[in-house]
């Protein structure tokens, strides 16, 4: 179905960036692009990209680090205080001049050298509808319900026969495990046999989570190696993102009309990014816990950093615009709101671009900005030309909110201390620091229980009065203290699901001592230790039926997602 035509190419322009050597002091120095540390006659040159969310990397009181997220750089050494090794560049010395050496990459994918038409649909978030005479994909379908622990909702309606378009698809592209791409209750109408591509993680984040699912046919295809579909005109390759997280972009080409779907990978492919006609990427920000639930900044601190946070994902999909100049630009991925009562400090401060504040850039550039939110099918004729019409049908109508999250928490209250002692003790998870969980109520107070795990050398895990908790608070060193709602914690690690889902969701209060994102812990509790693969034991809740079944079966008729039957507790 999918034959590989081999690795990608690449065009590759050099370019040589000078620095007069006199300029440069003993000790840290920056200019407008890099980094330089010399001590004595030794060089290391690094950009000032930051490697998390391609942030740059500034100085101020004698610190070198992103103002995005904090991460810390040390140039002394070369590594960021979380333990990542940032990557030197290549410099040459001549006549007392640093010539850095600065090697862009253009990929070039295969192309059948033919004219078609192709359909582009928006159907909600980040999912998306492609297709020909003779090929038809969907990308990241989530339909209906919360995602994120019932953190986030969906901003736009669902068309009423999105099943039957998805069940028609000849194969679906996943991009990561976040549950507003691989949306579980939306998957859970699908034909299990169906096509699904996915990303071919080292950690199989992706892949095992689709199999917990119950699909047969999944696809793990390399990064970078280029895939026809079938005899088809379609040739696509999968992109990795370019910072800690597995996430992962799509570069396509049908017949000779070529685009690139960034979703919502950071520095995707490390930047190596191709021409392309349309190019369809998250745009709106918001899309992280971070600052607002972490408790080391003042609330006036944590609301600016959310606005800087903004209005740089606006700068750098700028950027992309200008690097690339693609001839359409989509928005997508970025469609999501907070709706509950208990979510209202985000409601109210973690505000979002909107597709209209890159109206006036595109329009610089020459590049058709196509808003979703005004047409939501795209015609591209042979000539590459396009129409733009509105979808006229019928929409789904689901459940409120507040039978969702009165279901989750009828579901996700008893407290298995053996399961919850044994998920920690088998995580394989070990460095020098310190978890703490209190699980607490929808305003993240009054602690119901408190965990403390060890995660140095052997995995110890006991249970906290809150006497001892402030005392053990007080006095240790290294640790991460989460304050989390007790039905979204549950739920994460019963069914085996990546820790995000409680972060990013909105689900969380945290305190970092040191102030320091621990990169090691939270890819291994979000990527690695996921996936009904690796429980070790069973609990009554974990053996229930699993969320999306439940949901299936009590919430809805089978025969009819437009009707709901009266709410049932869940056994």
């Amino acid at each position: 179905m999918f034959k590989n035509l081999g690795k990608i190419d690449y065009k590759v322009n050099t370019q040589k960036i000078k620095i007069d050597l006199d300029q440069i002091n003993e000790g840290v120095n920056f200019t407008e692009e890099f980094i330089v540390f010399k001590k004595k006659d030794q060089l290391s040159i690094y950009d000032r990209i930051c490697d998390h969310n391609s942030g740059k990397l500034i100085s101020k009181d004698g610190k070198t680090f992103c103002p995005m997220h904090n991460w810390e750089f040390v140039p002394q050494t070369g590594v960021y205080k979380n333990g990542l090794v940032k990557k030197k560049k290549e410099f040459e010395i001549h006549n007392n001049q640093i010539s850095i050496i600065n090697k862009q990459f253009k990929p070039e994918i295969k192309f059948i050298d033919k004219k078609i038409d192709i359909k582009v649909r928006y159907i909600n978030h980040a999912f998306l509808i492609i297709e020909s005479d003779n090929f038809k994909f969907a990308t990241d379908p989530w339909a209906l319900g919360p995602a994120f622990n019932t953190g986030w909702w969906l901003q736009h309606k669902t068309i009423a026969n999105w099943k039957e378009e998805l069940n028609s698809c000849d194969f679906i592209y996943i991009s990561h495990n976040h549950p507003d791409h691989c949306h579980e209750l939306t998957l859970s109408y699908i034909d299990k046999e169906i096509p699904l591509v996915v990303p071919n993680f080292i950690s199989g984040s992706t892949s095992l989570l689709l199999k917990d699912f119950g699909f047969k046919n999944i696809n793990k295809l390399d990064f970078e190696d280029q895939y026809q579909f079938k005899k088809t005109e379609l040739i696509f390759t999968i992109f990795k993102s370019g910072d800690l997280r597995d996430d992962s972009g799509l570069y396509f080409s049908a017949g000779d009309f070529k685009g690139l779907l960034t979703v919502d990978a950071n520095n995707l492919n490390f930047l190596k990014l191709p021409s392309i006609d349309l190019l369809a990427s998250s745009f709106a920000g918001g899309a992280h816990g971070y600052p607002l639930n972490c408790e080391n900044y003042k609330l006036e601190d944590r609301i600016k950093m959310l606005d800087t946070d903004r209005r740089f994902i606006k700068q750098t999909k700028n950027k992309y615009l200008q690097k690339i100049k693609p001839k359409f630009f989509l928005p997508y991925a970025g469609f999501f709101k907070e709706v509950l009562k208990r979510d209202q400090i985000y409601i109210k401060y973690n505000k979002k671009n909107q597709v209209s504040d890159y109206k006036t850039f595109c329009k610089k550039l020459d590049i058709q900005l196509l808003d979703v939110e005004a047409k939501s099918i795209f015609n591209f004729d042979k000539n590459k030309k396009i129409k733009s019409d509105s979808y006229t049908g019928q929409y789904h109508v689901d459940i409120s909110e507040e039978n969702y999250l009165k279901y989750f928490k009828e579901k996700y209250q008893k407290l298995d201390l053996d399961y919850i002692k044994n998920y920690f003790e088998k995580s394989k998870f070990n460095d020098n620091s310190t978890l703490f969980i209190s699980l607490t109520d929808d305003d993240f107070e009054n602690n119901k229980i408190n965990f403390r795990i060890d995660f140095t050398k052997k995995i110890y895990f006991s249970i906290l009065e809150n006497e001892y908790l402030n005392k053990s608070l007080q006095t240790e060193d290294n640790y991460l203290h989460m304050k989390v709602r007790k039905e979204s914690f549950l739920n994460t690690i019963y069914n085996k699901r990546s820790w995000e889902d409680i972060s990013i969701g909105f689900q969380n209060k945290q305190f970092r001592k040191p102030n320091t994102y621990n990169s090691k812990f939270w890819f291994h509790f979000s990527n690695v230790y996921v996936s009904s693969k690796y429980v070790q034991s069973k609990t009554d809740c974990a053996s229930c039926t699993l969320l999306n079944n439940d949901i299936h079966n009590i919430l809805f008729k089978k025969d009819s997602t437009n009707n709901v039957i009266p709410f049932k507790k869940s056994s």
